[in-house]
């Protein structure tokens, strides 16, 4: 164990039974490890500062198009038509997407998750706030129309330092979206609740068709999470901007355990952590090393009784 600076004590929070993290070691400006399904936090550092997010925003871009089309019923195969401003909106262009394309909203999400597509991103925030406004009898730019929605999105979900400000998370001027490593787990909880959200975060690869002139064009997706595959890590998202740093979210989920109850029953317990750095120079390796000190700290719990002497301890506090 090692004693560190007052200073440091103040934004470093090491909750019962956790490892602690060598100063040294600590380059992201805000990281987070959660275990989902108890919302204990085992390990956390400056997670309730507002920081820059980056293409991170892209889950509540996700989620919002996933619940839409569950309210809606509007199949997500249905196709999109790339527009000149959803390209002037979005500013980046990685896909090489060209006015009058078409794509799936299903490929958009594909696009946006696995390789932060600010393009894929913005087109589907286009169709889906556009159609948003349709059944509402609105009139509006769309794309501020679904924006609205992710940031509602985040305040249902207990978000209180989030502000979301284009579907994208790019940022093109003095505004840039913002949120917490602990918001930015919130999401994340949520977006593990949604089952069809699962099929666009732990795929390595995956191709997508655009629709152009009359030809179907394949592009290959490779997704940008390093860690995808590495022990039992299957997601989430990775974001990288000038504002934002390098930002991961990861999470892993361990084999269930069987617990015999006080009434003789027995009781199937879950096993599922949620990583979240922000801002990190190197954030596949911080994103492995918290996995870790996060786990050790979850089996100590564990071992203790589950206690929770503290309302601080769990991520509703933050």
């Amino acid at each position: 164990m090692f004693f560190a600076p007052v200073n440091l004590l103040k934004r470093l929070l090491i909750c019962s039974g956790a490892v602690f993290l060598c100063p040294g070691a600590l380059r992201a400006q805000s990281m987070i490890a959660v275990d989902l399904y108890n919302k204990k936090v085992h390990v956390a550092y400056d997670a309730n500062v507002k920081r820059a997010v980056g293409g991170l925003s892209q889950i509540a871009v996700a989620l919002v198009a996933i619940d839409w089309s569950d309210v809606t019923k509007v199949n997500l195969n249905v196709l999109a038509t790339v527009s000149p401003d959803a390209l002037q909106i979005a500013g980046a262009n990685g896909l090489g997407f060209l006015p009058g394309d078409q794509i799936t909203l299903r490929d958009l999400i594909y696009a946006s998750m696995m390789v932060s597509d600010s393009a894929a991103a913005t087109v589907l925030a286009e169709f889906v706030g556009g159609d948003m406004l349709r059944r509402r009898g609105r009139g509006g730019r769309p794309v501020d129309a679904f924006v609205s929605e992710m940031n509602k999105l985040a305040g249902r979900e207990g978000c209180r330092q989030t502000r979301f400000i284009s579907p994208h998370g790019a940022e093109f001027s003095r505004s840039v979206t913002v949120s917490s490593a602990a918001d930015m787990a919130r999401l994340t909880m949520y977006a593990l609740s949604r089952a069809p959200f699962r099929f666009y975060t732990n795929q390595k690869n995956r191709d997508i068709t655009v629709f152009r002139d009359g030809q179907r064009l394949t592009v290959p997706l490779r997704n940008t999470n390093l860690l995808l595959g590495t022990g039992t890590i299957d997601g989430v998202k990775t974001g990288n901007t000038p504002a934002s740093g390098g930002c991961v979210i990861i999470t892993e989920e361990r084999p269930g355990t069987v617990a015999r109850q006080a009434d003789g029953k027995d009781a199937v317990f879950r096993h599922r952590m949620v990583v979240v750095v922000l801002g990190s120079a190197d954030p596949f390796t911080e994103a492995q090393s918290l996995l870790r000190s996060g786990w050790n700290g979850y089996d100590g719990w564990l071992r203790a009784g589950r206690p929770v002497q503290d309302r601080k301890e769990l991520l509703g506090y933050f």
